[in-house]
């Protein structure tokens, strides 16, 4: 606490009051996660919306670790996505977690980005120095957009400049860091066209404690770049179409010189909006996406001193997926919605395993597929000066399919085929909730809402395995998760300077996914059914749907603005997420779902000053547990970020950023070997911003 109030002092020291630097403003936020387009005010379920101001201020880190400012946001462990694994970068709300796959849907746009095998996020992909807003609708009454918006959607709205201009953002850092991204667009009278382009690369850093590292660690980094094209044309009024074409690529490190993958993702959008006086509004995407994954798997062995590799696979994705939304004209005091969408996927893995002398002796190959679609309706009614209802009910189909072939490499033979049975749902989901102003200063809202999320093709047709001794078993026979919740808050105006938001909520989910430990090995190998036999210190689980999981608790968003120069915002969430019913394993009841803490909390500092705007951030992350069993657990954390930037004329500015500020040591992993996983140490960068 001495060095948080030593900090206080320093930043108000350099941001001595004076008239402050001039602000863009932002009009009231319609947020198009809700699907037809509603002001926060008018949303019933908690919603948040994080401004270009709060963005700016974080914009040297990746998208997911600017997410975290709302609590409750979380991967599947705290590191963020620079060192995170591929499949570690799922999303979830609310602590609705307990597997690697997301429950909260991420769209860019609109248009979702998540991968088709895990439903994991590639946040590089999303171009930090162009977002305007990120809309964040927690709960199920996100659901008109179908499966993955268990906990919520996450929506990441860019820039459309409507001048001719560029931008230039830089970033030079320590650990040494280059992160560089230019933009460029052209506006004629019924058209736009802009690009950028960006690249990052980092050295990395350690995620394992020093004492705990042997002679095969390195650091873990990524290094990627992103090439994107945009245009937009309006041949008459209240009609625009736009085309989007992006290629992205990425190298990871995972720690050692055999972990290593790369992903290149190539994407094509395109798509209309059409307002006329008599059809209403309707909204048009269609979207491609092609995607590769080469990734290496490997083994760790003694006290890290010698790595084998495990696994090598490669997958390559093909997406297509389309949807359609209309709002109608108006009837009488009803604005009524309706939509469709679709999305097919074809994935396939060939996996090159058991390695002798550095060769692979067996091939998998895996293909599956998922087709899913939905349609809905959505109704928003305002009865009354005060009242309003909003209602919304969805259909979708899901069906999975896929077939596998094990081919041992040394003696040929035609190979042991497996043909899964399809795994495919249909269900009927909807939200009903009303929001009252009560006054001018005082609006209440609550909320009751249905949702589902379909097993991935990974947890249903993939045995998955990590580099500390994790084997992870598929089950072919995964149902769906569906979630039951209410939600009830309250919005009060604290005078002209000040906010107050609060929630309280209550899901449960029937059919859980979760990582089901079924036994460890010693220091002796070991047969551990299903995942066979097992080297020294390894761990078997399997994913299997749980009976019942509750996840009650209270959201609090708060803001205070005392004068034009100060102010302080905070976030907290209490969270109790634990698992309710177990019938086939019943061990686990009472237990917390892993990765779930208690306790999150976001604060942050505003001055703005004569010499400097300074922004002080902090975020503290509760105790919670690795594993199912809860026996492994993670240690709480808080950490500190600082950024001091200066306007350099009307058209630049530059910035000093100091991340994880006091080089807290803080714990993301826990292994049954007591190994452990670190988060990134501090972080110091200076940048530049030009906007011409």
């Amino acid at each position: 606490m001495n060095e948080s109030r030593l900090l206080l002092a320093l930043v108000a020291a350099m941001s001595s009051p004076a008239a402050a630097d001039e602000v863009a403003e932002i009009e009231e936020v319609v947020v198009q996660a809700s699907r037809v387009n509603l002001a926060v005010q008018e949303i019933p379920v908690n919603t948040t919306v994080l401004e270009q101001s709060d963005i700016v201020e974080m914009a040297w880190k990746p998208a997911d670790e600017i997410l975290r400012q709302v609590p409750g946001f979380s991967l599947l462990r705290s590191a963020d996505s620079i060192a995170a694994a591929p499949t570690t970068t799922t999303v979830s709300l609310r602590g609705l977690g307990g597997s690697a796959a997301s429950r909260t849907l991420v769209l860019l746009d609109g248009i979702p980005i998540h991968g088709a095998f895990t439903t994991e996020v590639y946040w590089a992909r999303v171009p930090r120095q162009r977002i305007e807003r990120i809309e964040v609708v927690r709960g199920g009454g996100a659901n008109a957009w179908g499966n993955l918006s268990l906990g919520g959607v996450v929506n990441i709205v860019t820039e459309r400049p409507e001048l001719s201009g560029w931008a230039f953002d830089g970033t030079l850092g320590y650990p040494g860091t280059l992160d560089l991204a230019v933009s460029a667009q052209h506006a004629g009278d019924d058209w736009h066209l802009d690009g950028s382009a960006s690249m990052y690369t980092t050295d990395g850093y350690f995620n394992l404690p020093e004492a705990q590292r042997g002679p095969i660690d390195e650091e873990v980094r990524k290094d990627h770049g992103m090439v994107s094209l945009r245009g937009d044309w309006s041949p008459s009024a209240g009609l625009r179409a736009w085309a989007n074409v992006t290629t992205f690529r990425e190298k990871r490190f995972g720690g050692s010189a055999l972990d290593v993958n790369e992903t290149e993702i190539d994407t094509l959008v395109a798509g209309f909006d059409w307002e006329t006086a008599h059809a209403g509004r309707w909204k048009a995407q269609a979207f491609y996406e092609d995607f590769f994954l080469s990734d290496a798997s490997v083994r760790i062995l003694g006290d890290n001193e010698r790595e084998i590799l495990r696994a090598f696979e490669e997958r390559p994705t093909s997406m297509l997926g389309t949807g359609l939304v209309g709002s109608l004209p108006a009837w009488g005091r009803h604005e009524v919605s309706v939509g469709a969408d679709y999305r097919w996927s074809d994935v396939r893995v060939d996996e090159w395993t058991d390695y002798v002398g550095g060769q692979p002796r067996e091939l998998l190959n895996t293909i599956s597929r998922q087709d899913m679609g939905g349609v809905f309706v959505q109704d928003h009614w305002r009865f009354g000066a005060r009242w309003a209802l909003d209602g919304t009910l969805r259909y979708d189909y899901v069906v999975n399919s896929g077939k596998s072939r094990a081919t041992m490499l040394e003696g040929g033979g035609p190979g042991i085929v497996v043909d899964y049975p399809a795994n495919s749902e249909t269900t009927l989901n909807g939200n009903l909730g009303t929001v009252f102003r009560a006054s001018d200063t005082l609006s209440l809202r609550a909320s009751a809402y249905r949702g589902f999320r379909a097993p991935t093709l990974r947890e249903l047709y993939h045995v998955a395995s990590t580099r500390s001794g994790v084997i992870l078993v598929n089950n072919p026979g995964l149902q769906p998760e569906r979630l039951v919740g209410i939600e009830a808050g309250a919005d009060l105006a604290l005078g002209p300077a000040a906010t107050l938001r609060l929630t309280v909520f209550r899901n449960t989910v029937d059919d859980l996914v979760q990582n089901i430990t079924r036994g460890t090995t010693g220091e002796l190998p070991g047969i551990v059914p299903p995942c066979g036999l097992l080297a020294p210190n390894e761990t078997c689980r399997e994913l299997d749907n749980v009976g019942e999981m509750r996840s009650s608790g209270l959201e609090l968003e708060a803001a205070w603005q005392p004068s034009d120069h100060w102010e302080l915002q905070l976030s907290y969430l209490f969270n109790e997420s634990k698992i309710t019913e177990a019938p086939d394993n019943p061990q686990l009841v009472g237990n917390r779902v892993r990765q779930a803490p208690r306790h999150s909390l976001s604060a942050r500092l505003r001055h703005a000053g004569r010499w400097f705007d300074s922004a002080l951030m902090a975020r503290y992350v509760g105790k919670r547990y690795e594993d199912d069993l809860n026996r492994l657990e993670v240690d709480d954390f808080v950490l500190f970020d600082l950024r001091l930037a200066r306007a350099i004329g009307p058209n630049a500015k530059w910035f000093l950023a100091v991340e994880n500020l006091f080089d807290e040591e803080y714990e993301v992993k826990v292994e049954n070997s007591g190994a452990l996983e670190i988060g990134r140490p501090r972080f110091v960068g200076v940048g530049l911003q030009i906007r011409r």
